[in-house]
């Protein structure tokens, strides 16, 4: 009868470990929030960053606030256009 009472209670904490885990994961996900519509554009200027004081620059900045214009990004893409074409 002991047996059975530990092998439930070994059980129950077993479903509600996963729960815990499974909940936490979730609420990282959300408050993460959706990737920002420039994020692949960035990670390639991070790549070039190195290259670029105007890139570096960008890059930090989108470190910062999580976004960069529109504006900004055209003329990253056009900045990495000429960086990668050489």
């Amino acid at each position: 009868m002991q047996l059975t009472e530990i092998l439930i209670v070994v059980g129950v904490a077993f479903v509600v470990a996963i729960a815990v885990r499974l909940i936490r994961a979730r609420q990282a996900a959300r408050r993460r929030g959706p990737a920002h519509i420039h994020e692949a554009l960035m990670k390639r200027a991070e790549l070039q960053a190195e290259r670029s004081p105007f890139l570096r620059k960008v890059v930090r900045e989108f470190r910062a606030n999580g976004h960069v214009s529109n504006r900004q990004a055209d003329a990253v893409e056009k900045a990495l256009k000429r960086l990668e074409g050489r």
